[in-house]
């Protein structure tokens, strides 16, 4: 009788980090749509830094850092996380200086102001200059 085993996932469980590509003497920059945990970002900060990358950036657009985050960001191979004020964070940066903001709230402003009046969202996208 023969068996067929496959790796199955159990839920929550995560797949191993793994890195496709020659990382080193480059930057390396991570994205994702919200950090909170950051065990998952830690590991694979350690795997690119192992791997030769000289500089990690982590960018996340809601940046919840609960927890022990901020001093597991200090202690890592991040040299910086960026993420932007959509969610209060200001007691996290007191906690760690590699964690800096990117004011969104005029551009949000603007494309609610644009949505209620019914124009055009793309000029958002359009004319924005390095000063915005």
């Amino acid at each position: 009788m023969a068996c067929v085993c496959t790796n199955v996932m159990m839920p929550k469980e995560k797949p191993p980090i793994s890195v496709v590509g020659d990382v080193g003497g480059r930057i390396a920059i991570i994205v994702d749509d919200i950090i909170d945990d950051v065990e998952d970002f830690v590991a694979a900060a350690e795997s690119l830094k192992d791997r030769g990358a000289y500089k990690i950036y982590i960018m996340a657009t809601h940046g919840l850092l609960s927890a022990e985050a901020p001093r597991l960001i200090e202690e890592s191979a991040i040299d910086e996380v960026v993420v932007t004020n959509t969610v209060p964070h200001e007691v996290q940066k007191l906690q760690c200086p590699k964690i800096k903001t990117v004011d969104v709230s005029l551009i949000l402003a603007e494309a609610i102001r644009r949505i209620h009046n019914g124009e055009s969202m793309s000029y958002l996208f359009r004319n924005i200059t390095v000063d915005d």
